[in-house]
């Protein structure tokens, strides 16, 4: 039988789960095992797993039978019916269509972009922060926001306003759609306190400018390579038709959302880890001064010759993963495992708690790049792992995603040295992605290579 988990007090279990989501998980899973349920109100069934054969079934094998969670309805609110919340053969469409701007040959364009900004960020970091106190989640933000905006659009930030304020809106419609998904029974009372109407006015705001951009871009001749160009230049390979304006905005705001967030959040846990360990820090140092030499950037063929590098940024997702947590409900019953699980259960899939399990990761709370070395990835399952999701909704972008990292890491480390101002653990926030709360505050210095 499944294990049961039952509240001590009177309120219901999934407010236990509701409240930390991540040490839950955690804890439940050293007394209760991989896979347990939690009641719900004695409607359905809450099942919580980190056991690697329920993943692959739920995820893999028989992935037609689980739709997303009722909590990705929120998330429509904000972007629509892009890659991350569409289902069926609407989200098939939509992926055959977008993925070729994900090729190779296209990410190498995109990265030519990426350099661009990082070494303008880095020239400016190095102008005001030396020997000073920054916080390294806003500046990671900062890059990466730059980033999505040159490789989305061509466009940059100037005299710090975007053309798209696009980070504004999404932090403050991710507060309140995490607020609506933890909280449903605190959703009639955003109508009376006026969020819910601020809520549609920043978004209606926002649209209007989304596809003010996309129909001055419909409208040039020559158009820049960037992302917006690339999805307009798709056509479905069954029906040859294109995206309409919607099915754009949906899908820019999908990549914004999920690539900036998702990477700054990674970048900011890996950086602070860094500083926490300065062994690894010099290993991953050698490696990129090896490769760089008097270079201030890795080329496009060089990502593929900094092997700790990777591991690096891979570790740092392991601990701290940015999405944290996929959620699942099955059409049909189901059986699992020998078990029989009732129509409409919902499945919470802790990644979070998954890398935190000592069967795959001895000493999981260590930092240790060596963990995704070539020999021990194949000593456990691929499942073991998973940052960018698993199965046919893998996330489109984690190449993206993993090269622009690579970049900005290689660039920080070259340049600058890392000591955190306060040695207290820096305490993860659960929002869409997991983010440090309050920031991690460093102070940098610029890096002096020792002359021997």
């Amino acid at each position: 039988m499944i294990p049961v988990y039952k509240s001590k007090g009177l309120k219901p279990s999934a407010l236990d789960m509701a409240g930390d989501p991540l040490n839950f998980v955690v804890e439940q899973s050293e007394k209760l095992g991989n896979f347990f349920r939690i009641p719900f109100y004695g409607i359905k069934q809450i099942f919580v797993t980190t056991n690697v054969d329920v993943i692959r079934h739920v995820m893999q094998s028989n992935q037609k039978n689980y739709r997303k969670s009722s909590a990705y309805k929120q998330l429509k609110l904000a972007l629509g019916n892009g890659l991350v919340t569409s289902e069926g053969a609407f989200w098939r469409r939509q992926r055959r269509m977008a993925q070729p701007a994900f090729y190779k040959t296209q990410l190498e364009e995109l990265y030519k972009k990426m350099v661009g900004v990082a070494e303008n960020f880095c020239e400016d970091l190095q102008r005001r922060t030396d020997n000073e106190t920054i916080n390294i989640s806003q500046e990671m933000m900062a890059i990466t926001a730059d980033i999505v905006l040159k490789t989305l659009f061509s466009t940059e930030k100037e005299n710090g306003n975007d053309k798209v304020d696009m980070s504004e809106s999404m932090k403050f419609s991710q507060e309140y759609i995490m607020n609506r998904a933890r909280r449903p029974y605190m959703i009639p009372l955003s109508y009376i306190n006026g969020k819910k109407k601020k809520f549609d006015k920043r978004m209606a705001e926002f649209d209007e400018e989304m596809f003010a951009i996309i129909n001055e871009r419909r409208a040039l001749k020559d158009k820049p390579i960037d992302l917006l160009s690339m999805l307009l230049q798709a056509t479905d390979s069954e029906s040859g038709d294109g995206m309409t304006n919607r099915q754009l905005r949906d899908e820019l705001v999908t990549i914004h959302a999920a690539g900036h967030e998702t990477s700054s959040n990674a970048l900011s846990w890996t950086l602070y880890l860094l500083a926490k360990n300065p062994d690894v820090l010099t290993k991953l140092r050698a490696e990129v001064q090896a490769i760089l030499g008097e270079q201030t950037h890795p080329s496009f063929a060089d990502l593929r010759k900094m092997p700790y590098t990777k591991q690096v940024i891979e570790e740092g997702m392991r601990l701290y993963p940015p999405a944290y947590a996929v959620g699942r409900e099955n059409i049909e019953k189901d059986e699992i495992l020998g078990q029989q699980i009732p129509k409409s259960s919902i499945f919470v899939l802790s990644i979070y708690a998954l890398h935190r399990d000592p069967t795959y990761y001895p000493n999981p709370e260590k930092f240790d790049p060596d963990r995704f070395a070539p020999e021990q990835l194949k000593q456990r399952p691929s499942l073991a792992y998973m940052p960018f999701g698993a199965g046919p909704r893998m996330c489109i972008g984690n190449h993206f995603a993993m090269m622009e990292m690579q970049l900005i890491l290689a660039m920080m480390v070259k340049q600058f040295e890392f000591e955190l101002l306060d040695d207290k653990r820096v305490n993860a926030q659960p929002l869409v992605t997991l983010s440090p709360k309050g920031g991690i505050k460093m102070r940098l210095k610029r890096f002096k290579k020792e002359i021997n």
